[in-house]
């Protein structure tokens, strides 16, 4: 059986390469409505989430398909009640135990798209169910969140100081978290970039927060770091209203002004500010270099060369192939990710292609990645350059891994590491790497920690 991550099933609200679901923003609480009967014209939208969710958590799987409107891109994937019990419900049961209640819903909004997200309580979690609907009221996607109110925030170590502070553009500024080791300073220090989607700080993922286990285990070995809300996460709806966003609004200016924040701190060493970039952030290390030239150096974490349109048709491929067959729904989603990856290709300066053609992104997005090649760019790099890279990893695989080494192994600035049995989170996992493992709690891996404070500490 495949198992897909819940979130695979949204119609892409925003690239979405390293979460699993968005906590709304700006939201509304709305009281919990009975489960309902009536036609689906008498339902709010409201309504018909906690109604559709209800009825996952009663096993009525397949009145879920025959019942509910979902988008004909939704119903490509999802044709009947054994995909929604096995690829949708089971999973969710399997890592977070027996559904418990509904206890509320939040409204919130993504562009053209209203999202319900059903609070819902199971055994060992709280979660949102979001249930993404379209301007037609038709079920554009599912996906998943964590509940922030149900989780266990873990422990700060003994001497190690996280304060709270707001940098950014006028207008943008962002949330983050300044993390120091104990004593005075001054200390070492390293930006985290995040990977795509809209991202925390802590690039959350089921119950995983690897910036936050990066920012603590580093802390502990003298270096601090800031890692911060991304602008898409902190301004999800002022940003789903811009038509013309480029990946240099949504990652690119935010990581030049954080690593421009540290250098106003007079506990942070001026002389050895870093960045790390992960997934997306690690691909935009290039660009995001050429902006911040004072920077002592650049971090790689799983970032990857081959044009995100085809890394996503690879990773739905991946995926189909799982158990070595392809149901004709799983064949139906892959020749819609390739249709948006052709869009995406013949894309020209003033194309009025819609962004639901474009993986949900607008055509200005993909313009300023066009014809950008990372490894090329990144020979112009000449401060030390630390790639990293999980060999467990489905999403960048050992592939683009090798790709930096094709075009940076001969420059005497770059190190390369790769690490047996980590994953996309640099966190280690067993058998047949799929989307599930981000559910199950983990840890970036201690060595991965040890490899960056070293390469740090002896730059």
């Amino acid at each position: 059986m495949k198992r897909y991550m819940v979130s695979i099933l949204v119609v892409l609200l925003l690239l979405t390469g390293c979460g699993g679901g968005k906590v709304p923003e700006e939201t509304t609480t709305t009281p919990t409505p009975a489960p309902v009967s009536p036609g689906q014209d008498e339902m709010s939208i409201e309504e018909m989430a906690v109604s559709l969710v209800s009825d996952m958590a009663a096993g009525e799987f397949d009145k879920v398909v025959s019942y509910y409107p979902f988008s004909p891109e939704m119903k490509a994937v999802i044709s009947d009640g054994k995909f929604i019990k096995d690829q949708i419900w089971n999973p969710l049961i399997s890592v977070y135990g027996e559904f418990s209640e509904i206890t509320g819903t939040l409204a919130s909004q993504y562009q053209e798209y209203d999202i319900i997200s059903v609070k819902t309580s199971f055994e060992k979690a709280k979660l949102y169910i979001n249930v993404v609907f379209n301007a037609d009221k038709l079920v554009a996607g599912l996906n998943f969140a964590p509940d922030p109110d149900g989780a266990t925030p873990a422990e700060t170590p003994e001497g190690i100081t996280e304060t709270e502070i707001t940098f950014g553009k006028s207008g943008w500024e962002l949330p983050a978290t300044l993390t120091k080791p104990a004593g005075d300073g001054p200390f070492p220090a390293i930006v985290l970039v995040h990977g795509s989607g809209p991202n925390d700080r802590d690039e959350t993922v089921g119950p995983n927060k690897p910036f936050r286990d990066i920012a603590l285990d580093l802390a502990q070995k003298g270096i601090a770091t800031l890692r911060y809300d991304k602008r898409t996460y902190a301004h999800q709806q002022k940003m789903s209203a811009l038509t013309d966003i480029t990946v240099y609004d949504e990652t690119v200016e935010d990581a030049v002004l954080a690593a421009e924040f540290l250098k106003g701190d007079s506990s942070i060493d001026q002389e050895n500010v870093y960045i790390l970039g992960h997934s997306l952030g690690g691909m935009l290390i290039p660009r995001i270099a050429e902006l911040t030239p004072s920077t002592a150096g650049y971090i790689i974490m799983a970032g990857p060369v081959t044009p995100l349109e085809d890394l996503m048709v690879k990773q739905v491929e991946y995926l189909n192939d799982l158990d070595g067959t392809a149901t004709d729904q799983e064949n139906q989603m892959l020749e819609a990710y390739k249709a948006m990856r052709d869009n995406i290709k013949a894309l020209k300066p003033g194309s009025d292609t819609p962004p639901e053609q474009l993986f949900g992104t607008p055509a200005s997005y993909w313009l300023d990645l066009m014809d950008y090649n990372p490894a090329k760019a990144a020979k112009a790099i000449e401060k030390p350059l630390l790639v990293l890279q999980g060999e467990r990893d489905y999403q960048v695989t050992m592939e683009e891994f090798e790709l930096w080494k094709d075009s940076l192994g001969q420059k005497s600035n770059v190190t390369f590491k790769s690490y047996k049995g980590l994953n996309h989170l640099m966190i280690h996992g067993e058998g047949t790497p799929d989307p599930q493992e981000y559910n199950i709690p983990g840890k970036v891996d201690d060595q991965v920690i040890e490899d960056i404070a070293s390469w740090v500490l002896g730059s």
